[in-house]
């Protein structure tokens, strides 16, 4: 029972760190205070959801860009004050990252117990997409979370696709879910996601129509409110790199046939995943793929490193080259761009040299670890019983 309350001791002290953190600096959880606007504007009424705006101290103005059922479930947030919210939510993501661990660790098939639990959300929260996450307040790992148990749960289950569903009516992006259940012809978990989808969307619909209307219809597609240049080195996707390649905002000529060519590519890579027998595996290169083609991953989108370093270590119990991987990974991930060039350097645009390969490193390794797939669709996985931690 002591990992068990070490977890819990754990999740606690990092919500009471960012409450005091917050209190104290007044920065920070920027994403959180915008889903807390949001949350605001819609209960008060509809047709203002959109029009939102929460400018932090770092003066940049940002708006509400998911679906009006995101704000829906959102809504417990317009009655905490801001201390109280980012203390909730941050005890809940602690708690997230250690469902994400554990459910990777039962995919890969070794010990969900509570000590590999413990361990492996205690490596992995120093990483900058899980640490920076924490710091502005996303809804990332609870939809990476909703997707994960989705696709590597029982695969005759009848409700197999519900997550995905819900995952993307809270967040556009994980319709790419249901293109990868297409790709598989599990036409039953794509239908399931669909309706699940097209639920969200009605609920939406029937709670604010006036705000549903005007996200459907062409909202959803402003991306000059999620970012005004996709060059800065927190948008690791493949758009983000060919600009600062580039060293150019305006790249659709050249972005749009290669990320065409990675989602074809990524996706019959996670399909030869599962081919080759491992759930787990697919889920991750489809993910990937996600990440790559998508015209902004912020660096917290990419805590689908979570259960790629926790395979990577319980694949190294057979395989010592995966251990190193993950080691090399792990160091990568926590010494990111966003902590070196704009941290130390203060540098976010027109990068050089080392820079300009350090900006690029999560698009790196991604394209990396899909080519390694299209080589080792097993992901050169040994024989045997796993388990991480005995």
């Amino acid at each position: 029972m002591l990992p068990a309350a070490a977890l819990s001791v754990l999740a606690v002290l990092v919500a009471a760190a960012a409450v005091v953190v917050h209190r104290s600096t007044g920065r920070f959880w920027g994403d959180l205070a915008v889903y807390r606007a949001g949350a605001v504007a819609a209960a008060d009424g509809d047709g203002a959801l959109y029009d939102v705006v929460h400018r932090g101290t770092d003066g940049i103005a940002l708006g509400f860009t998911y679906p009006p059922f995101a704000a829906l479930l959102l809504q417990p947030l317009a009655y905490l004050d801001a201390a109280t919210g980012i203390g909730l939510w941050t005890l809940a993501s602690v708690a997230a990252v250690a469902a994400v661990v554990r459910a990777t660790l039962r995919a890969a098939g070794s010990d969900t117990g509570p000590g590999p639990v413990l361990l492996g959300t205690v490596a992995v929260l120093p990483v900058f997409p899980v640490a920076g996450h924490l710091q502005v307040g996303q809804v990332g790992l609870f939809l990476a979370l909703l997707v994960l148990l989705d696709l590597t749960g029982d695969p005759d289950s009848r409700w197999r696709g519900l997550g995905v569903g819900v995952a993307a009516g809270i967040k556009l992006t994980p319709l790419l879910f249901v293109v990868y259940l297409l790709c598989l012809r599990r036409w039953r978990a794509a239908g399931v996601a669909l309706a699940a989808f097209a639920a969200t969307v009605g609920l939406g619909l029937a709670w604010r129509p006036v705000d549903s209307v005007r996200f459907f219809s062409g909202g959803l597609f402003d991306t000059a409110r999620v970012t005004g240049d996709p060059r800065t080195v927190l948008n690791q996707s493949l758009h983000g790199a060919v600009a600062r390649i580039g060293d150019t905002a305006d790249v659709r000529a050249v972005w749009l046939p290669l990320a065409a060519l990675t989602a074809v590519a990524g996706l019959v890579v996670a399909v030869r995943c599962v081919r080759a027998g491992d759930e787990l595996l697919g889920a991750l290169a489809a993910a990937t793929t996600g990440l790559l083609v998508s015209p902004i991953s912020w660096h917290h989108h990419w805590v689908w490193c979570v259960p790629a370093l926790v395979l990577l270590v319980v694949r190294g119990r057979r395989n010592r080259y995966a251990v190193t991987v993950a080691v090399l990974l792990w160091t990568a991930l926590v010494a990111s761009a966003a902590w070196t060039v704009i941290g130390l350097l203060g540098v976010d645009l027109h990068f050089h040299g080392w820079q300009l390969l350090h900006s690029n490193l999560y698009v790196l390794v991604g394209y990396a670890a899909l080519g390694w797939l299209a080589w080792r669709p097993d992901g050169a996985r040994a024989g045997g019983d796993e388990r991480w931690g005995r």
